[in-house]
This record gives structure tokens, sequence and C-alpha cells, in this order.
């Protein structure tokens, strides 16, 4: 039942001072305020793909690659290891198609791949090397991504697990592509989205390099699904990633936030198109992500799922539906 009373004026004024003032604000440094109305994104979400990188016939299968898509990306990823010149023609190709390359940079050598890199990288044994690079990537001039040693917090590679000695490599790396002025370049820090072993001292952040260092802040993560191994099970992509990525924006505030590697297991039916749909979703609450890649890849052979996008029926066309959506 409503009842109304009459109320005086004052009392009214007295009332509404002790609301405003005694009202606990949901707003403080270690938990800041995200409102729905001002999480909800303003700008296009921006894609891009995995796109295996050989000298040969590179910008043909690129363009076979892409062309299923119903919008250009705005960004391709490959790999590069250490002692390999600065990639021209994968620029080149990926360029011609409207899009800004990002090289994700293996800090070892592929036939050597079992050896740590870090100390010489220290050392100054790969200065020539770096600053090579840097002056050929200033001379070609236009925009690339450069994803430093990424996934250090996994223990599969063997830059990882030494965030004061990742830092330091990070750190000189940079400070050469400064001197050489290769400001075309953007530094994209890229953990992986758990950190294997995860224990106090390989937590992500501790291998943060300083904002002074770092243009994008980035994460890996995949939805392995349920066949893969007894440590994973489907997993939406807010399970996945949310609570990160709220972490992300509070810690990173002032970093466009890129998602370098994302993928989804087949899965039964239209799992997998749910699964993009979702994600699609998910993500329009959270506008400091400018840009996702997936991994458009078959990893079978290497024990893992078949993260093309045409690997199941529907989930191309919900790709397109979504993340590739041609137009607004």
């Amino acid at each position: 039942m409503f009842c109304c009373h009459r109320i005086s004026v004052p009392t009214i004024v007295t009332l509404l001072i002790a609301v405003i003032f005694t009202t606990p604000s949901s707003c403080s440094p270690d938990q800041p305020a995200r409102g729905q109305s001002d999480r909800r994104r303003t700008r296009p979400l921006q894609w891009g793909v995995y796109q295996i990188f050989w000298n040969r016939g590179y910008e043909k299968r690129l363009q076979k690659e892409i062309a299923q898509f119903d919008s250009s990306p705005a960004y391709v990823m490959f790999y590069r290891d250490l002692d390999r010149p600065f990639p021209k023609v994968a620029a080149d190709a990926i360029h011609k198609v409207g899009a800004t390359p990002m090289v994700s940079l293996e800090l070892w050598r592929w036939h050597d791949s079992g050896k740590p890199y870090l100390p010489a990288i220290i050392r100054g044994d790969y200065d020539d090397y770096l600053q090579t690079w840097a002056r050929r990537a200033r001379e070609d001039g236009r925009r690339i991504l450069l994803r430093f040693g990424f996934e250090f917090n996994g223990d599969w590679f063997t830059w990882s697990l030494d965030p004061d000695g990742y830092v330091a490599a990070w750190r000189r790396a940079h400070e050469i592509f400064a001197r050489e002025r290769a400001n075309n370049v953007e530094w994209v820090w890229s953990p992986n989205i758990v950190s294997c072993p995860d224990t106090s001292e390989n937590k992500m952040h501790l291998y943060y390099p300083g904002d002074s260092h770092v243009d994008w802040v980035s994460l890996d993560g995949y939805n392995f699904g349920d066949h893969h191994d007894q440590w994973h099970q489907w997993q939406s992509f807010k399970e996945i990633f949310g609570k990160t990525l709220e972490t992300f924006e509070a810690r990173y505030p002032s970093k466009p936030i890129i998602l370098s590697e994302f993928g989804c297991a087949p899965g039964h039916g239209r799992q997998r198109a749910t699964w993009i749909q979702q994600a699609y979703e998910t993500l329009q609450d959270f506008p400091q992500v400018e840009a996702v890649i997936w991994f458009n890849y078959d990893k079978r052979r290497e024990k893992e799922p078949n993260w093309r996008i045409d690997a199941v029926p529907g989930s191309l066309d919900a790709f397109n539906e979504t993340f590739a959506r041609k137009g607004p």
C-alpha cells in the first residue's frame, strides 16, 4: 500500500542532503565504477586474422583466405623468429589488402628453440640485429605492430618465467627502436590469459615493462572445448576473458587492448557459431578492446583443435554476421 504524507520544504531539503552525503560511493581506487551505460561500445570493433607467413606465394594465399570474409581485416598477424630480417614481403602483401601487419617476434631461432635467448638480448648480442630491423621498419614507413616475446607467462617458451629478464630485454630492444626513430612501430605487450605455472612469482603483470615502453596491452586465450585434454572444458568467451579484461581496463586505462590470438574449438552443431556471437556481444561491454585477431589455423597435427573459421558449418557465417560484418 502506498501512503502519502505531507512534508515541509525544509524537511525535504534536509533529507536530500542526508541522502547525498551518506550514500556510499561505488567508485574507489581498487574497484572502479563500471556502470552499464558507460561501458557500451561506441566505436566499431576491428578484427584481424592469423595467416602463416611463407615468402613464396604469400600474397595469393592471404588474398584467398580473406576473400571468405564479408569485410577486409584491419590486422594480419604472423610469427617471426630472431635473425630473420624485417618482413618486407609480408608487410607489402598485408598493406595491399588494406590491413596492418602484426609481427609476433619469437625470442629464439627456430632451429635452436630450446636455447634461452633472453640473456643474449640483455647482453647486447642482438643489438645489431634489432637496430637493422628497426631501421628497415622506419624506412618502410608504414604502420606495424610488434608483439615482442608474447606469452611470456607460459612455460612453453624459453623466454618465459623470468619477469626481470623479460622486462630488461624488452626495454633494451625498445630503446634501440627509439634511437632509430622507428616511430611507426607500435609495441604490443601480450601475456597468455592463464599463467602457467600460476604462482605469485609468475603473475603476468610482473612482466609489464612500463607505460612509456608499451603502446598496446593484449591477451591470448582460447576455448579448447571438452575433448582437448583433462584440464580443459567448454568455456564461454566471458568465462575466459571477462575478469582479466576488467583488470586490464582498471590497471592500464590509457592503453588500447587487442586480443592478439583468440579462437574456439569446433564443438558440436552450432556450438562454435553461438560462441562467436556471444563473444561479440560480450565485447560490446569492453570498449577499451579495439581489435581481435582470430587464430585461423588448423593445429590438429600439434594435437590442438582445428581453429580455422570455416572448420565447421555456421562458424564463418557467425563471424561474418558479427566481427567481419560489412558496413556500420
